[in-house]
């Protein structure tokens, strides 16, 4: 779905996601068929760029922190690729996986859409058994990205949408500021994301 090629920069003494890890999130990707996108716009940290429709499985999980809502969702999301759907089979899922969460007064809420992406390759997945399971379809649009390749606990997660967020507005640009993304390609590879409401 998002694919980076971000230049070596400094954020607040952290390194952003440079042309090597654009090498290794474009070879995963290469190999375990993430979504395309089609045009990618460079910014100084950060990029714009459009994405074709995206298919994938998601769940709500309330009251607790990023890492915790993380592994509780994705254990949900699990059971459904692993036969808990109406067709009782084997649904194939691809990277990234990730988090929605939500913005209040520059607070993160404790309410978070947790995903997964359907390969691109499936296109009527069977329904899940899980009421609390849905099938989703992000319309192509454009995102604002921004990537990085360390590992980071909940504390700097939150400090990193809201430096992101900072410097969209500073930026001015039109984005969706009530919601943000979190995208995981590996433990290592990462990306933050906000809708672009412009386009």
């Amino acid at each position: 779905m998002l694919r980076l090629c971000l230049t070596v920069s400094v954020l607040f003494g952290r390194q952003i996601a440079g042309k090597e890890e654009y090498q290794k999130l474009n070879d995963f990707c290469g190999d375990y068929g993430c979504p395309q996108n089609i045009e990618v716009i460079q910014f100084n940290n950060y990029e714009e760029i459009e994405h074709l429709a995206i298919q994938g499985i998601e769940t709500e999980v309330t009251g607790t922190d990023i890492k915790s809502a993380l592994a509780t969702g994705l254990d949900k999301l699990k059971n459904y690729s692993w036969f808990s759907n109406a067709a009782d089979t084997i649904v194939p899922v691809c990277a990234p996986w990730g988090l929605q969460g939500y913005l209040v007064n520059g607070t993160i809420q404790q309410k978070f859409g947790v995903f997964v992406l359907l390969v691109p390759e499936l296109t009527s997945p069977p329904e899940p058994t899980d009421q609390t399971v849905k099938i989703r379809m992000l319309d192509p649009g454009w995102l604002y990205v921004r990537a990085f390749d360390t590992k980071v606990d909940d504390h700097q997660y939150e400090e990193r949408v809201i430096e992101f967020f900072n410097d969209l507005e500073k930026d001015k640009q039109s984005f969706d500021r009530s919601t943000f993304y979190i995208a995981y390609y590996k433990t290592d590879l990462t990306e933050m994301f906000f809708k672009n409401i412009e386009h």
